[in-house]
């Protein structure tokens, strides 16, 4: 019987440590792997900034809204997961003067009903204006590399906050190519962004640990 509670308690951690990896390196931080795809000369003229925290942008981020800024920080060293960051929005959303600015995070708030995050946030920058291109809705259209998409992902969007506007939104990408890991999308210059998904179910959690370990258990019941 000790054997047996040994493996249910084996099983109970597996099941943790798999809901806990989603979008988590080893070190527990999330992934800020995300670039513009260099298959074209786009590479040339955006770019995605990664170490966020060393832009003179972000360093005005922490004066002008500091949760926000420790927010994105948490994100990204695996410190706050969506339903945290979720707390956030909706201190925002009470906090907001504007009606308008108010009601477009509550709308982002259930948006994220249900979602996880694939990456920490990240900075699009538009490093060549002269060349750049806006489409018909004043934004930029990108193809970026995200190497921490699966084929198991679902609903990938992409959670944006323009410093400029202070506007929230969770965008639909233009394309998604999950075999090459890249995903099409039109961003504002200097928005921050991480990549979501639907979040992983715990029944498809059990099901892949359990495959794992009932057979261990099963054999070790011999020894009973």
């Amino acid at each position: 019987m000790k054997i047996a509670k040994k493996f249910m308690a084996l099983a109970l951690a597996a099941v943790l440590s798999v809901g806990c990896a989603f979008g988590v390196s080893a070190d527990g931080s999330r992934t800020k792997d995300v670039t513009v795809t260099k298959t074209n000369e786009l590479s040339e003229i955006y770019e995605i900034v990664q170490k966020i925290e060393d832009t003179e942008g972000f360093k005005e981020l922490k004066e002008t809204v500091p949760a926000v800024a420790d927010a994105f920080k948490k994100v990204s060293e695996g410190k706050m997961d969506l339903k945290g960051f979720i707390d956030v929005l909706k201190t925002l959303a009470e906090e907001a003067t504007d009606e308008t600015v108010k009601a477009a995070i509550e709308e982002v708030i259930e948006k994220l009903d249900g979602k996880d995050f694939v990456t920490g946030f990240v900075q699009f920058r538009v490093k060549d204006h002269e060349r750049a291109e806006k489409n018909a809705d004043g934004k930029y259209e990108v193809e970026i590399s995200v190497p921490s998409i699966t084929d198991e992902m679902e609903n990938i969007q992409l959670l944006c906050y323009n410093k400029e506007t202070e506007e929230w939104t969770v965008i639909d990408p233009i394309n998604i190519d999950k075999e090459n890991k890249t995903i099409k999308v039109a961003l504002d210059d200097l928005c921050y962004f991480s990549v979501i998904s639907d979040a992983k179910t715990d029944a498809a959690e059990l099901t892949v640990v359990g495959r794992l370990l009932l057979p261990i258990y099963y054999g070790s019941k011999s020894c009973f």
